[in-house]
């Protein structure tokens, strides 16, 4: 036997064994060979006919990428020029004067100081109305040409409290007066804690004293005043007021920062009260030589938020809700008429303002509340006696509740029982009665029922006798 015969026989008897693939061997994904219909197998299957919510369903073009790219820069574009619009619109001519609060939140500190900075000429700025509003001594209107705005400005003391957050409410923007050194005291923490709570409108942090130190100290004061005021404003920046420059500063940051938007105030209409006066009425027929006590107010001021109706009733704070006779617009009291003069042509010229004040034109009527559609004052609904649905208590009753309120019942609780929990413990002699009622009750319904056997006994037995005497 040759050894090429020997090898094949040993190939013959051994089975060969396949090649089996290790863990490592990648594996590609099966290729998905159209499983879904095609728009023509589509199409064959329906034979022309269509959905009803094809039909009835509003058709909307589906736009491509080109196109989508375009509306969303759109979209974009006008909301940065309504903000810009709103921005620029506060403060001008054709709208109400930024309305701008001082607010001292440490008592080393003086408001009046600021105010006083910011009243001198060399701000920029132009005083063109002192006490501005009735019952401030320290606010005034100021007319910027540079910036072709206006602002009012009021300090206020921060002692009331309630006072403080109402003109919260109404202002437009808040300066906040910090101390070089520990920033605000206490109280200055609990106003802050107040202004959050209510909503903190846009705000500026102004600090005095910080040029007149070292330029080393100065650069740690300032390190330390941000590392204090970062607890409650983390992004705001500290604005030194020392000189005629520092308040231009300030007054371009006032008119060009974005408003904050609180949501009780933009779906309602408000104004801060700048005149007030009070006409009594005229002395009625037969009420006698005293005074009524009622009459007519009138409040002056800019109206901010939504459009001012004379139908609906508005509220005082601290007085109460009152109804609206008219709605008048009389003449501008912090005006700003702008005119451009040009030195040479093509180039712009200096803005200069103009006198054009008119005290003495009577107030425009622009609505006259009518009786029959204005709210009324009611704010309660009137009792009906002989409406049976309505469960109001007589005389009688409130007169009993009254007895039994006082002649109250005497036990004694175990300690620490309030008045619900002991209104609920009974007394022995409650449960004694009880307890003899429901032995009473047992024994009555014992002899009912024996009673009730002893009747269909007879029944029975009767009825027996009949049945026999029938067979």
């Amino acid at each position: 036997m040759t050894l090429l015969h020997m090898v094949k026989m040993a190939s013959d008897t051994v089975k060969q064994q396949g090649h089996r693939s290790g863990i490592y061997k990648q594996k590609n994904k099966e290729h998905k060979h159209g499983k879904h219909r095609t728009k023509g197998e589509i199409e064959r299957e329906h034979k022309g006919r269509v959905s009803v919510i094809t039909l009835t369903k509003k058709q909307r073009k589906e736009l491509n990428k080109m196109d989508r790219r375009h509306k969303a820069n759109q979209i974009r574009r006008n909301k940065k020029d309504m903000v810009l619009t709103e921005k620029r619109r506060l403060g001008s001519r054709d709208s109400a004067p930024h309305l701008v609060v001082v607010m001292s939140l440490h008592n080393s500190v003086d408001a009046g100081a600021v105010t006083k900075l910011l009243r001198r000429d060399g701000a920029g700025g132009v005083v063109h109305q002192e006490q501005c509003v009735s019952g401030i001594a320290d606010s005034f209107g100021l007319i910027v040409p540079r910036f072709k705005q206006r602002f009012i400005f009021l300090s206020h003391s921060t002692a009331n409290m309630h006072s403080l957050l109402d003109l919260a409410k109404v202002a437009d923007s808040l300066v906040f007066l910090l101390d070089p050194d520990e920033g605000w005291d206490s109280y200055g923490d609990y106003c802050l804690s107040c202004l959050f709570a209510q909503g903190l409108p846009s705000y500026a942090l102004v600090c005095q004293g910080v040029s007149d130190l070292p330029m080393k100290k100065r650069v740690e004061s300032k390190k330390a005043l941000l590392k204090l005021t970062e607890v409650r404003f983390p992004d705001a920046r500290v604005f030194p007021l020392d000189s005629d420059q520092d308040g231009t500063m300030l007054l371009r940051h006032l008119g060009s920062q974005r408003q904050r938007k609180l949501g009780f105030r933009s779906r309602r209409s408000h104004l801060l009260a700048q005149q007030v006066t009070f006409t009594p009425n005229s002395l009625t027929e037969g009420a006698g030589d005293g005074p009524t006590g009622l009459g007519t107010l009138c409040v002056s001021g800019y109206v901010r938020g939504r459009p001012l109706r004379v139908d609906k009733l508005v509220h005082i704070s601290g007085h109460g809700d009152f109804q609206l006779s008219q709605v008048a617009a009389p003449a501008d009291p912090l005006p700003l008429n702008l005119s451009v003069k040009s030195a040479k042509p093509g180039k712009g010229g200096d803005v200069v303002m103009q006198e054009g004040r008119d005290d003495e034109a009577p107030a425009r009527v622009l609505m006259k509340a009518d009786l029959n559609t204005r709210e009324t004052l009611q704010a309660e609904a009137d009792v009906d006696p002989m409406d049976g649905e309505q469960t109001w208590p007589t005389e009688t009753e409130l007169l009993e509740a009254e007895e039994a309120r006082q002649h109250k019942r005497v036990m004694k609780v175990p300690k620490g029982t309030s008045d619900y929990q002991a209104s609920w413990i009974v007394d022995d002699d409650e449960e004694e009665n009880s307890e003899i009622d429901e032995d009473s009750s047992d024994d009555d319904e014992d002899d009912m029922m024996d009673e009730a056997m002893e009747r269909d006994e007879e029944e029975n037995s009767q009825g027996l006798d009949l049945i026999c005497s029938c067979y």
